[in-house]
């Protein structure tokens, strides 16, 4: 019987997987969604580009103007990270214990966060990027309020998943 339930799952799995290439080569294909996903990937480098602008003028107020550029990118890497643990945490919060290999978790986390150190020095850093951003950027001058909510938003959901979580062990909840 397990077997069984294990190969209808496989191949629902498949079947799903198949679904969705389907539908997303579909709808690449279409004008409207392609120049959707171009503005929204433009909207993404801008504010991006705004939070690694806010976080290097931070580090050189700070004193450390000589890794400011590497520092910055590393704050945005990160942020990313603690938004993916506490995304993570809420999830095993409705997720069945067993179904997660928690071996995999682990070692795609690290993997993760490696390649979004080297996404972000691709994306920022490399061959003086960080100048041409902080020029684009001192143009537009905009308020901190988002490089301040953005650390600040990750880190209470981070707080709140382990929190959830730990109720969920103990029975509360």
């Amino acid at each position: 019987m397990l077997q069984t339930s294990y190969w209808s799952c496989a191949i629902t799995l498949d079947l799903l997987v198949l679904v969705l290439v389907r539908l997303t080569s579909y709808l690449i294909m279409q004008q409207g969604i392609l120049a959707y996903l171009v503005k929204l990937n433009s909207s993404e480098m801008n504010f991006l580009e705004y939070l690694y602008c806010k976080y290097y003028n931070f580090q050189v107020r700070m004193g450390n103007a000589d890794v400011a550029p590497f520092s910055s990118m590393l704050i945005i890497a990160f942020i990313f990270m603690l938004y993916y643990f506490s995304l993570f945490f809420l999830a095993i919060i409705f997720i069945p214990k067993g179904l997660i290999n928690m071996q995999y978790f682990k070692y795609f986390s690290i993997l993760l966060f490696f390649y979004s150190i080297v996404h972000f020095y691709f994306l920022l850093v490399h061959k003086g990027k960080y100048k041409k951003v902080l020029k684009r950027c001192d143009a537009k001058n905009k308020g901190s309020i988002g490089a301040i909510l953005f650390p600040l938003i990750a880190f209470v959901l981070f707080n709140v998943g382990w929190i959830l979580k730990m109720f969920q062990n103990q029975g509360k909840f």
